[in-house]
This record gives structure tokens, sequence and C-alpha cells, in this order.
């Protein structure tokens, strides 16, 4: 084998041995990432009936409404802050302080704020709950509400 062979093999071989170091450092280093020390909580649903006890209850709850503006004025659960979907970043920079509390979180049906609750559950609040049914299963199960218009 001439010497030319010779080196273009070695130069192959460093590079195999550098792409192969380097993934595995990269598998290692990125396993830590994905192994965060942050715990993974989960959100819990509450019936209408749970938020009444716990308002009762507790002095520092508290209660978001996720729907715009508009909706709110025109009805919403007494104490609730309005923080719509629609400012995800505000809502978080707002709550930041307040992340071992306990936050309910309701939107028109419910389904809006389980996609909510799953965001802050996964940004690290560890006592989120989602209002069943939202302002909707409220009312019917003849919750009282706070009208602004």
């Amino acid at each position: 084998m001439d010497t030319k062979k010779k080196i273009y093999l070695q130069y192959a071989a460093i590079f195999i041995f550098t792409m192969l170091f380097g993934a595995i450092l990269f598998i290692i280093k990125t396993s830590d990432i994905w192994r965060s020390s942050l715990p993974k909580y989960e959100y819990s649903t509450i019936l209408p009936k749970e938020l009444l006890e716990m308002m009762n209850q507790n002095k520092e709850l508290i209660i978001i409404d996720t729907r715009i503006k508009e909706y709110f004025k025109k009805g919403h659960i007494k104490g609730a802050a309005n923080l719509p979907y629609t400012s995800m970043k505000t809502m978080t920079k707002l709550l930041k302080n307040e992340m071992l509390k306990d936050i309910v979180i309701y939107s028109e049906d419910g389904e809006r704020s389980k996609k909510i609750c799953e965001i802050l559950t996964n940004l690290g609040f560890s006592k989120i709950k989602n209002l069943h049914g939202g302002i909707k299963n409220w009312i019917d199960s003849g919750g009282e509400i706070v009208l602004l218009e």
C-alpha cells in the first residue's frame, strides 16, 4: 500500500473516531437536560363544587380566567383575574412569584384551560388546577358570576 492511501486511511480513522467521540459526548450532555433537575408536575381537574370549597377555605387562591376581555366583562368567577390565553408570556411573568400557590385556571368550556395548565406545569408550577367544563359548567352548577357591564 502506498503512503498516500495510508495517510487517507489514518485521516479517515481520526475523523470517524472524532465523530464517534463527539456523538457520545452529545448524548451524555443532553441526557442531563432530558433528566432535568426540575420535577415534572401534573395539573388536576376540579369540579365547580371543589372550587367553591377552595374559595371558602383558601385566602391565597389564585383564579385565572383565560378568556378574552370582552367575555370576562360579560361574567366571570368572583376574584378571578383576566389573563387571556393570547398573552401566555404575560401570564407566566405575572405568576412567576406564585409558583407554590394554588392556581385555578378556567376558560369557556375547560378545553383551552387544559392546554394552559399543561404549559404551566411544564414550566414548574406545582399546584395548577383546571376547572372542569370551564365557566359554562360553573354557571350550570349554580356558581355565582360577577358582571362588569
